[in-house]
């Protein structure tokens, strides 16, 4: 566990400190402590500066200059570590990428970013694609584990400044087109210190780093530990995919602080735990996170919520004495889904309206973020940069606002909560419903460990769809069942698809955009199949047909249940009194709406209804 009492991590080291300083100072004062492990590969803090300083001279020699981008094709490995570390001792721009994605994501990143050089390994080395053809003219340089870098150039020299950019990350925007985040290295050394700080690292750490090679989330597992000269030890993908190997893997390599992504994260603290093992941290982050851990897990489990414009911006262990985690969770707590914490030293939240000027109140708004780790913006897009980085009217002149796209409200404790991303608050039938909500609800049911509730358009409707993992098979009307004790109506999904994973995204996050699958409506709740008798049964089975834009409805199917609404509803009261000739009371259909049920109201209904008037015809001239 972590303990008050432990000494606070640097935090920021004065002012002329960076990433590439601290690890030089722990190259002289430590010099055979280990700062990185991947399988049998280790390096210590004096080999890991060495290497750097070899590479850093190669570069030097093929042309790249202070401020150049260098582009970084490397999986997870004891390489991307001297690599990136190369590239800013050489005063170059270090922009990793993940060589598991495919070729055409390299090559777009290489155009938009003019690369000065590329950095790769051996392929025994580089944990990936083999590297793409690259331009004509275009150094490329090979790491080989124990062969060392030839150069006869001097150590390199000046060292880079804070003002100096130090990382370039790519990533892919909603438009698909290449976005490229430019960060400096002040930005690099605070937000290293500020995770330091909040996990309460020391050099007697033993860290993961889990995360995709070319996400921002590497900076986070890698910086923080760096930072304090601690120990990184490398998880392979095998280890990663398999929540219960993810936990023997901790284990067996006494781990005593993870970062994983909430996926994961979210299975893997509900597993069985030994009451006396190495982790005292597990943090969670990059997606929203629907479930509380157990109360008595031997270890803390922290919400970190931040962004790559932006880096971290809240945690839920900060400050220690005020955390909020499954450990000081009360039950009011729990009611809710968990939050994502205070924000941290040097930022802001301002929760705001859609115009961007208007605060929030006390209700939800997009989160907008004042801090001194911000990005510089975009490379080589001004538009968007301008768009995503806007003035700051609550600050000194000169400050700048991050637009971050989510929603968010405060609790009346100072307490951040994400409500996802603001284009996931969705009207349904003119009601405001927020995607989260309803994958909180979901998610209570004691055998769905991961859900995701996307909206699809289902002719000209927008429909609510949720696609889950679970522990055994569950039907969809008994999810269904379980959502309708706890929701309006409107908030209830109509499909229910049940997937062996939600498929993720090369950064391990839900991946959205993959959701729902062609085939969602075999996720409609159905009951045990009868078909409908000749007569009323057939006929009022067409009608929940077409009304429902289902292809079969047996006799015992529920209207509700296959996505009906009280809107609907309406219209089958208007249907069946046009087609079948007879009136059915709202609070009848309201109370059991299924075929049968109805079927049997209808002899008495047309009774009721009476002799039925002749058609309005128009009079002729």
């Amino acid at each position: 566990m972590i303990s008050e009492q432990e000494a606070p991590a640097d935090r920021g080291g004065g002012t002329e400190t960076t990433l590439v300083s601290r690890i030089e100072e722990f190259a002289r004062t430590t010099p055979q402590a280990p700062a990185v492990r991947h399988g049998d590969r280790e390096l210590t803090y004096q080999e890991l500066n060495r290497q750097a300083n070899q590479l850093a001279r190669h570069l030097t020699e093929r042309g790249v200059r202070r401020g150049d981008l260098v582009a970084m094709y490397l999986g997870r490995s004891v390489e991307w570590v001297v690599g990136m570390l190369g590239c800013l001792k050489a005063g170059g721009v270090c922009m990793p990428l993940d060589p598991a994605v495919p070729a055409e994501r390299f090559d777009r990143a290489l155009r938009a970013g003019h690369v000065a050089a590329v950095v790769t390994a051996v392929p025994a080395l580089r944990t990936g694609n083999p590297l793409p053809p690259v331009p004509e003219g275009l150094p490329v340089l090979t790491l080989d584990a124990g062969v060392p870098v030839p150069s006869t150039a001097p150590d390199p020299r000046p060292a880079p400044r804070r003002a100096d950019l130090a990382y370039a990350m790519f990533t892919s925007g909603s438009s698909g087109e290449a976005k490229i985040v430019l960060a400096q290295h002040s930005w690099l050394a605070l937000s290293a210190a500020r995770s330091a700080m909040i996990n309460a690292t020391t050099a007697a750490d033993r860290g993961s780093w889990l995360g995709a090679a070319g996400a921002g989330i590497a900076l986070h597992e890698v910086g923080g530990l760096l930072w304090q000269g601690a120990h990184i030890v490398i998880g392979d993908h095998d280890v990663i995919a398999s929540p219960p190997a993810l936990r023997d893997w901790l284990l067996a390599e006494r781990i005593t602080q993870s970062f994983v992504i909430t996926p994961v994260g979210e299975v893997l603290q509900n597993l069985p735990w030994p009451r006396e093992c190495g982790l005292r941290l597990l943090t969670l982050g990059g997606d929203r996170l629907n479930r509380w851990g157990p109360a008595d897990l031997p270890f803390e489990v922290a919400v970190s919520y931040g962004s790559l414009e932006a880096f971290q911006i809240a945690n839920t262990c900060h400050p220690w004495a005020e955390r909020c985690t499954p450990a000081t969770a009360t039950d009011v707590d729990r009611k809710a889904a968990p939050p994502v914490g205070r924000p941290i030293d040097g930022v802001t939240v301002h929760l705001l309206a859609e115009d961007g000027l208007t605060p929030a109140g006390d209700g939800i708004g997009e989160v907008w973020i004042d801090s001194d780790c911000l990005s510089l913006g975009y490379l080589g897009d001004p538009a968007q940069t301008a768009d995503r980085f806007r003035p700051n009217p609550f600050g000194a002149p000169g400050t700048r606002l991050y637009r971050s796209g989510d929603a968010g409200r405060f609790r009346p404790d100072g307490i951040l909560e994400h409500h996802g991303r603001i284009d996931d608050i969705v009207k349904i039938r003119g009601h405001r419903v927020e995607l989260g909500d309803v994958e909180w609800v979901l998610g209570l049911h004691p055998d769905v460990r991961q859900v995701t509730v996307v909206a699809t358009m289902d002719g000209d409707q927008r429909k609510l769809v949720a696609c889950f993992a679970g522990e055994r098979e569950i039907a969809p009307l008994e999810l269904r069942n379980h959502a309708a004790e706890r929701l309006p109506d409107w908030m209830i999904p109509v499909a229910y698809v049940q997937l062996d994973e939600l498929p993720l995204n090369t950064n391990n996050k839900i991946d959205r955009r993959r959701l729902p699958p062609a085939d969602w409506k075999r996720g409609r709740p159905v009951r045990p199949w009868r078909a409908p008798g000749p007569g009323t049964e057939t006929q009022l089975a067409r009608l929940f047909a077409d009304l429902l834009q289902v292809d079969r409805v047996g006799a015992d199917d529920h209207f509700l249940e296959l996505g009906g609404d009280s809107l609907l509803l309406a219209r089958l009261q208007g249907r069946i009194e046009q087609d079948l000739g007879a009136r059915v009371e709202m609070t009848d259909l309201a109370g059991d709406p299924t075929v049968s049920a109805l079927a049997r109201l209808i002899p008495a209904a047309t009774r009721a209804a009476g002799p039925t008037l002749p058609p309005i015809t128009p009079r002729r001239r």
